[in-house]
């Protein structure tokens, strides 16, 4: 009777740990589950340039174009007038802002040419230039986290060397100095001053001090672009190429861009008033009725990035009634493109998600008789 008791306690116990195993399993999975989704779900940011409306925030990552030119990933506006932006920064500009990695790179190898004899620098808009009299001998570029430096010596001559350099010569800036080297790390400053020595020789420059500390990285704090701004080190220009006049006064949205944006979190990154202030309105002959609405998601489906949105191509693609011409904006699922929308009404939070991905919000509304009149 014992021995039934005691095999009926064990199948007992082990259908029980069984059980247990299997449901610890099924919450872990369920767990790990969720997980998933809500990592699914997260809105995805983009890393660019952000100036808060104070201007008093450390600026972020920039992307480069060419040598002295930036694109921002910023939308300045002066009173009521919206614009795109573009920030011209000199080399001095980039160099304050630089990371101090860089700015020792840069001392290192400039503190190089002011050992030898009649080497002096000059520092250009794009450039860090040394000069032997009227003679360029060297340039020095900041692109994004790298540095430069271009060399009057002929790439050819260096090909299947340990140098990894590479030639220039077919950007007219920097014709006279087209052997080009970036310089990412203290072996490639070493390898640069390498260089330098051998460019001294062949110009028959020589050494007139061992050392030489002219430049250092402290010559160059960091500074915020409203500073540089101040100072003209960096020019803001619009989308035409004009730049703005001190009447202008540019500030910027509170707000950082982002590659993608959920109509659930929209009220977490921009404010109203914000998303007021960088909402175009244009006047246009039109009707009210029919009225129609077309939701964002729908726009990032349909629609490529930088696409214009307007009444017409909505009835193109069929994502709209032909007998509509009134339309209304409404937020819904994500976008993750920027879109110029050019439409008659949009929902606050529709016109965030635009805001926020980098679009451009226009809205469209009638104009009285008389102003159609004198047009």
């Amino acid at each position: 009777m014992g021995v039934i008791l005691f095999g009926s306690f064990t199948i007992a116990t082990q259908y029980l740990c069984t059980s247990a195993l299997i449901m610890i399993c099924a919450l872990l999975s369920l767990h790990l589950y969720v997980l998933r989704i809500k990592k699914s779900a997260a809105p995805e940011t983009f890393s660019g340039l952000t100036e808060q409306s104070d201007l008093n925030t450390a600026d972020s990552k920039i992307h480069d174009g060419a040598d002295g030119e930036n694109q921002p990933d910023m939308r300045p506006f002066a009173g009521n007038r919206t614009v795109q932006g573009r920030l011209n920064k000199s080399f001095t500009a980039k160099l304050i802002q630089s990371l101090d990695t860089i700015k020792q790179y840069y001392a290192d190898l400039a503190n190089e040419f002011l050992i030898y004899e009649k080497i002096r620098n000059r520092i250009s808009w794009a450039n860090s230039c040394f000069v032997a009299g009227r003679k360029n001998v060297s340039k020095v570029s900041i692109k994004g986290k790298t540095l430069y430096l271009y060399l009057a010596l002929e790439p050819e001559n260096f090909r299947d060397t340990k140098f990894y350099v590479s030639d220039a010569s077919s950007v007219k800036r920097y014709e006279t100095v087209p052997l080009r080297m970036k310089i990412k790390s203290r072996r490639g400053v070493k390898q640069g001053k390498e260089l330098i020595e051998i460019l001294m020789k062949k110009l028959g420059i020589v050494r007139v001090r061992d050392t030489a500390e002219t430049v250092k990285p402290s010559d160059y704090p960091y500074e915020t672009t409203k500073k540089l701004l101040q100072r003209g080190l960096i020019r803001l220009k619009t989308e035409n190429g004009a730049c703005f006049s001190e009447a202008d006064c540019p500030v910027w949205a509170d707000f950082t861009r982002r590659e993608r944006v959920f109509a659930t979190e929209v009220q977490n990154f921009i404010s109203d008033e914000v998303a007021a202030s960088l909402t175009e309105e244009r006047e246009e002959k039109g009707l009210s009725k029919p009225k129609g609405i077309i939701n964002i998601d729908t726009l990032s489906e349909q629609y490529r990035a930088n696409d214009t949105v307007t009444l017409k191509s909505l009835k193109e693609k069929k994502l709209i009634q032909s007998s509509v011409n009134y339309v209304k904006v409404l937020a819904r699922g994500a976008i993750d493109k920027p879109l110029t929308v050019k439409l008659q009404e949009f929902s606050a939070d529709a016109a965030k998600m635009i805001l926020l991905t980098g679009g451009k919000v226009i809205r469209l509304k009638r104009g009285s008789k008389n102003a159609h009149d004198q047009k």
